[in-house]
């Protein structure tokens, strides 16, 4: 957003022109300018005739529009501020995630506007700070444009928890994966784990639970509540690196048959690979240039990698609408009522309305 954008408007019987900048959302007109700085902490309740937004309001301040230029502005927001009043926008549709302690969830939602589904992240405000949150969504936002990161839309707030609207999610664990399939997960998760090394960024969280896939099957990573950034190179890098193998080891252990004490045999040479992964890193750091470059990849493109391999095979896919339209059948919009009582007896039923 290089250039402001404008938008007509009124605050009380006085014209008003909306600016809005990356940093900053002024109301200007011949006597006066009233700015508010953009962050997360600037709250936006938009206000409504019907279902048609009017207006918002921004600490005390009362401003009306066009429901076009409002429904413009809106969009042109994004997550630059947070919005109140997800109800409006959205629907809710099924859990996808819920973690063991019960304090994030991610859920499938239905846009009311365009009818699209978004994937959301959950937040319990009091599990966690409101800093704490924030610093994750910022630092999301600070990744967006790399594929391995989910794209994120919008950041809404109840009394009680924080919303973060991401693009449509899916995640498919109840099958084993196949040789093919646990090879395109380990090579795009050390891919992701160099790109963040290259921003300093240690994921220190990696596990199958944050691992989800979007509609084209590219790999997207999420959890990242214990993040870090990072000043100097330390164990927090190797700690990403180890988690991948454990994740490795894991993905065989489970598709193995027989004694599942014994250690895994690989085949590709992907034994080695994950011994690499596996050894102490504080004394052994192991390349990710060269686990990129490993022999146990060369099957997914010939002799080897000379492009980026992002999304899973057509038959995974297969595995993801089967299981989705399964889903779907059982959330039809006679259960949607009974749904939201059985998985949102405090978050969603209640909590969306505030």
């Amino acid at each position: 957003m290089q250039n402001p954008k404008q938008f007509p408007c009124k605050i009380g019987d006085q014209n008003f022109t909306i600016e809005l900048s990356t940093s900053s959302l002024d109301l200007i007109n011949q006597e006066q300018r009233i700015s508010f700085k953009l962050s997360l902490k600037l709250i936006i309740t938009w206000a409504f005739y019907g279902d048609k937004i009017i207006g918002f309001k921004v600490e005390n301040l009362e401003v009306e529009g066009t429901t076009e230029d409002m429904s413009k502005l809106k969009m042109s927001l994004g997550c630059l501020a947070t919005f109140k009043g997800i109800l409006k926008f959205y629907t809710f549709q099924q859990t996808i995630y819920l973690n063991q302690n019960n304090t994030t969830k991610v859920c499938q939602l239905i846009s009311n506007r365009n009818f699209r589904l978004y994937a959301c992240k959950c937040y319990k405000k009091c599990n966690r700070s409101i800093e704490s949150i924030h610093e994750e969504i910022n630092l999301i936002l600070k990744l967006q444009g790399h594929k391995f990161i989910p794209m994120i839309y919008e950041v809404y707030e109840s009394n009680s928890c924080v919303y973060l609207i991401m693009e449509h999610l899916y995640r498919n664990f109840d099958n084993d994966f196949t040789d093919e399939e646990i090879k395109i997960v380990v090579y795009n998760l050390l891919l992701s784990i160099k790109r963040l090394e290259k921003l300093l960024i240690a994921h220190k969280s990696i596990s199958r639970s944050h691992i989800m896939f979007d509609e084209d099957n590219q790999l997207k990573l999420i959890g990242f509540s214990n993040a870090v950034i990072q000043k100097t190179t330390n164990h927090e890098f190797e700690l990403d690196i180890f988690k991948v193998g454990t994740l490795m080891y894991k993905f065989y252990k489970r598709s193995m048959q027989g004694d599942q004490d014994q250690f895994p045999e690989i085949p590709d040479f992907g034994s080695d690979l994950m011994k690499n992964l596996l050894e102490n890193q504080s004394y052994y750091r192991f390349n990710i240039d060269a686990a990129l470059q490993h022999r146990y990849f060369n099957s997914l493109s010939g002799d080897g990698i000379h492009k980026e391999i992002y999304q899973m095979n057509p038959k995974f896919k297969d595995k993801i609408e089967e299981s989705q339209s399964y889903q779907t059948k059982i959330f039809d919009n006679t259960l949607l009522s009974l749904t939201k009582q059985q998985y949102f007896q405090v978050d969603m039923s209640t909590e969306l309305q505030n």
